[in-house]
């Protein structure tokens, strides 16, 4: 695979590309010129430190906030920390966020940090090479960004706007004051998909090769008898290309029908910021999914984490997740990866994801393994609803010891697949991940346990594995096996006197192994 170059952009592109409107950097003790690797919303119950180069966005702290000072002592190795407030009342906490080697930046009230995450998110993603110049806008949006191409859209036509792909997924909402979302809206906020029962095939079939602005009722629970909502929505294709949906909620007062037709024209601009955002992904992707690979196979380990904004000795996890039987149901490699890595997008969470064969491998900071276990089972329910997936998660190490916890979430998932479960760390199959490794070296090695060969589980080795793991209770071995006591007993005498005697622990253990994994 080719080296992809990657440049991250300074704190100066970045405020830049956010506007000095709504931004102003108070200090900068290490210069405007650092890079920063991405946005970081400070929880003050998080016990991971913000990742390496990340602009920490302070929600829900002023200037005047009594924990304000402890926190900007908190964030070494942060780049830059974002604060609601004045500039002129944020300067007295310049000289303290310079201690802690970050830069202060002051954030007026007309911008939510929804926004401002994904401004800072999408500007590291386009990375220092793409970020849009002012003569580079297509409808005066800077090519590529989708929040402001919907509220655009939104004030436009006067009704809330969303963008999801081919699959559904939320890409971008409008959040233009005054616009009330409804239920449905709001629950495809909240959990970046559109619901399975308003999400028919045919409805995307019609928008993704009709061209056409057309009308849809709301499904039910949302609609009611007296208030109807109707939605309109258009199909977003490049060429032959379908790319995603462009969908304007009506409410109950139907747009007029020339506004139809712009419905139409927005769609068709919306086709080139999604390309271009999509190429920006795809490089980001590729760049990331490079020295994922990298930290899996032991290869520089510690300079890959940090790359990817991860502390290498704050423990990180490998999180593996799969379809569960690889079946025909199962979701293609690539569409799996693409669902993994927005779901992770959208809850903020720090995740970095590679697919190798058809399993997406996650490195995921994580202060244990119960805490990432949950963020698993939420992932599988979230994706799980158009396929069957497994999720896995080995155990939590230091940079150099990622292979190891990578082997072990392949053996968790193996062992989960083979149980039915869809869910579960190493630590929860411990023993069966240890059968399944002990298989593959017995495959490798086949005379590892030998002794005379009885064939396919013959009446003598049934007896001999209902007596083991009966205990040595001839009573419960002869019931599991439906013969008489006498009976057994017989066949273990006999096993004894041709040399298996298993009254020797050691005799047992082998004779068990064979039996269960031969």
């Amino acid at each position: 695979m080719n080296q992809v170059e990657y440049l991250e952009p300074s704190l100066a592109q970045v405020v830049e590309r956010i506007g000095d409107r709504y931004v102003t950097v108070v200090g900068a003790p290490r210069g405007v010129e650092v890079p920063v690797s991405g946005p970081a919303i400070h929880d003050p119950l998080s016990a991971v430190p913000p990742r390496p180069g990340s602009m920490v966005l302070l929600v829900g702290l002023t200037a005047t906030s009594p924990e304000i000072v402890t926190t900007l002592r908190g964030l070494g190795g942060a780049t830059a920390a974002v604060l609601r407030a004045d500039a002129a009342d944020a300067v007295p906490l310049a000289e303290e966020a310079a201690r802690a080697g970050v830069a202060l930046v002051a954030l007026e009230s007309a911008m939510t940090w929804s926004h401002l995450h994904t401004l800072v998110e999408e500007t590291v993603l386009l990375g220092e090479n793409l970020v849009s110049a002012p003569g580079g806008d297509l409808g005066s949006v800077p090519v590529g960004d989708l929040n402001t191409l919907v509220n655009l859209i939104a004030e436009t036509l006067d009704r809330p706007v969303g963008i999801v792909d081919t699959q559904w997924r939320l890409l971008a909402y409008s959040a233009v004051p005054g616009q009330v979302n409804d239920d449905l809206q709001r629950d495809v906020i909240l959990n970046r998909v559109v619901p399975e029962r308003n999400a028919p095939r045919e409805t995307r079939r019609l928008l993704l090769t009709t061209g056409r602005a057309l009308r849809f009722l709301t499904n039910a629970p949302y609609d009611t008898a007296d208030h109807t909502i109707w939605r309109v929505g258009a199909g977003i294709r490049s060429g032959a290309e379908p790319l995603g949906m462009l969908w304007v909620l009506e409410g109950r007062d139907q747009l007029p029908d020339d506004r139809l037709v712009l419905v139409e024209e927005f769609a068709r601009l919306a086709a080139a910021h999604l390309l271009r955002a999509r190429t920006a992904r795809t490089t980001d992707r590729e760049r990331r999914g490079e020295l994922v690979g990298q930290a899996l196979d032991g290869t520089n380990p510690r300079t890959a984490c940090r790359r990817l904004g991860l502390d290498p000795d704050a423990g990180i996890a490998v999180l593996a997740v799969a379809g569960l039987s690889l079946g025909a149901d199962d979701p293609p490699g690539e569409h799996l990866l693409d669902g993994v890595a927005t779901y992770f997008d959208a809850y903020r969470r720090s995740a970095a994801c590679v697919l190798r064969a058809e399993t997406v491998y996650c490195l995921v900071p994580t202060p244990d393994l119960t805490a990432l276990r949950e963020i698993a089972a939420d992932l599988v329910r979230q994706l799980g609803r158009r396929g069957r997936l497994v999720a896995a998660v080995g155990g939590r190490v230091t940079a150099e010891e990622l292979p190891r916890s990578r082997r072990e979430a392949d053996l968790a998932l193996a062992a989960l697949r083979a149980s039915g479960t869809a869910v579960g760390t190493i630590e929860e199959v411990r023993a069966a991940a240890a059968l399944i490794e002990l298989r593959a070296l017995l495959d490798d090695h086949p005379g590892l346990l030998l002794h005379e060969p009885w064939g396919d589980l013959s009446e003598v080795a049934e007896s001999a594995l209902a007596w083991i793991e009966s205990h040595g209770d001839v009573r419960a071995a002869a019931s599991r096996l439906g013969v008489h006591p006498n009976t057994l007993r017989y066949r273990v005498r006999r096993l004894a006197a041709e040399g298996l005697d298993l009254s020797d622990p050691q005799t047992r253990l082998v004779t068990w192994l064979r039996l269960r994994l031969l």
